[in-house]
């Protein structure tokens, strides 16, 4: 019998799994595909390799303003795809190692459990663990109006394959996934359009930094659309396009594209997990229901990640199966901190903790502190002015929320993330000494504005 069985081999599964099979727990992992899951296999790592491919393509264009020529250079889509593809095969590979340097049993199949302490693989195996984790993740969401067929509407997973470059694209939907991936097929050559049902991109994030990001986009040749619908789609085989009906406000017009990707959101991938009998719990959207140290209505069954609910993010599913991890093995009840997220536009976007809107929606007096990128040392010597720092803090000086947008704002989050945890003041950052001439002297100053130390605004 395994101490714990993982369902999903994702940065859930496979994290918690390597976690407990250090502290020499007999573990299991059943993944139905690849190690790794949505993240490794198709969303994080291999997004974040094309977007560091197009990103150079970024870079040459600006090159002659620091003073280097580049001339008739082009874009080969399928060494751009091959490059990714050694990037997701390599950390692949990489996991496969560590499991059998740590005994891990990998068992691939479509995992069900069946009974509190046994998971049937493939509806014929049968495994038993005194602990089952379910960290199953998530898959792409479609709407009632229009399903994915793959050659004229697709979603984030095939748009990462790179057949071929449209000549345009219709995204559906501005957060993360739609933001990044229009960005990708920007660079390589795609009209792109995307179009945002809310007021402003990226919804739930904090509006001004937003705002400013919609700017940087658009002058990136993206067209976007927000608070816009679209209808009525119509699938033209002969010219090879998709149109829509769009609606603005009270602007209407009709538009053809040569491809759509929907990106509005994921939904759990829970169906079929567990045996009805059992009391595990679902919300209408499929969620699974836990308490706060994680477990379902059976004790010894626990789950983290994207099934649990939102924010849909691969660190808090890694973060949350350690946490289960520990509970089990040591009685350590789950601490749950303010998840940081970050977009990896052009530029970046990273925030944690409450927006402006969110605490003045508590009814929080706050204190906002913010220090421009055109204003940083740094930001100006390697030619990154767009972007701002903006921290929250209440009427004590307390963080509470800290959203960046700029260079490097997804590397710059993590010590704000642990300050806003551990509840700091903003006058304790004065005793930090950035490097300097480095960009998180640009933190240090937005703190400084509320702590009343900044040097440079």
């Amino acid at each position: 019998m395994y101490d714990i069985i993982f369902l999903g081999g994702g940065p859930g599964g496979y994290e918690g799994a390597l976690a407990a099979a250090k502290k020499g727990l007999k573990i299991a992992v059943v993944e139905a595909d690849k190690l790794g899951g949505t993240c490794l296999q198709r969303g994080c790592i291999p997004t974040k390799a094309l977007l560091h491919s197009v990103k150079l393509v970024k870079q040459i264009k600006a090159a002659a303003k620091s003073g280097i020529k580049v001339e008739n250079f082009s874009v080969d889509a399928a060494a751009v795809k091959k490059q990714k593809e050694r990037v997701v095969n390599k950390l692949t590979k990489g996991i496969e190692l560590l499991f059998k340097q740590n005994n891990v049993d990998l068992i691939y199949g479509r995992g069900k459990i069946t009974a509190a302490d046994t998971v049937t693989v493939n509806e014929e195996r049968e495994i038993k663990g005194k602990n089952i984790v379910i960290a199953s993740g998530s898959k792409p969401a479609e709407l009632p109006f229009l399903k994915v067929d793959g050659k004229y509407i697709i979603n984030s997973d095939t748009a990462l394959e790179l057949e071929d470059i449209p000549e345009s694209m219709l995204i559906i939907g501005a957060g993360a996934i739609g933001l990044e991936m229009g960005l990708i097929y920007n660079y390589l050559g795609c009209k792109v359009t995307v179009v945002e049902i809310l007021p402003h991109i990226l919804p739930g994030s904090d509006i001004e930094l937003a705002d400013m990001l919609e700017k940087e986009l658009k002058k990136q040749k993206v067209k976007i659309f927000t608070a816009a619908k679209v209808s009525n789609p119509t699938i033209n085989n002969e010219e090879g396009s998709i149109s829509f009906d769009f609606q603005q406000g009270e602007k209407e017009w009709r538009e053809s594209f040569s491809r759509t990707l929907l990106s509005v959101g994921r939904i759990p991938d829970s169906r079929g997990l567990f045996d009805e009998s059992l009391p595990i719990e679902t919300d209408k959207r499929g969620f699974v229901s836990v308490n706060a140290n994680l477990q379902t209505g059976v004790p010894t069954i626990f789950a983290c990640g994207d099934v649990v609910g939102p924010p849909l993010l691969a660190h808090k599913a890694s973060h949350q199966a350690i946490a289960v991890v520990d509970f089990i093995s040591a009685g350590k009840p789950v601490a749950h901190h303010p998840i940081p997220a970050a977009v990896f536009t052009f530029p970046e976007f990273a925030s944690v903790g409450l927006t402006e809107e969110e605490a003045g929606a508590k009814g929080i007096a706050i204190k906002i502190g913010r220090f421009p990128y055109s204003a940083g040392s740094r930001s100006n010597a390697i030619d990154e002015k767009v972007g701002l720092v903006k921290i929250i803090a209440d009427s004590e000086n307390t963080l509470l929320g800290a959203h960046i947008l700029g260079a490097e704002a997804g590397e710059l989050l993590p010590l704000l993330s642990f300050a806003i945890a551990r509840g700091m003041k903003a006058g304790e950052f004065k005793e930090v000494v950035m490097i300097h001439p480095t960009l998180s002297e640009n933190i240090w100053e937005a703190v400084g504005e509320i702590g009343g130390f900044s040097i440079h605004i």
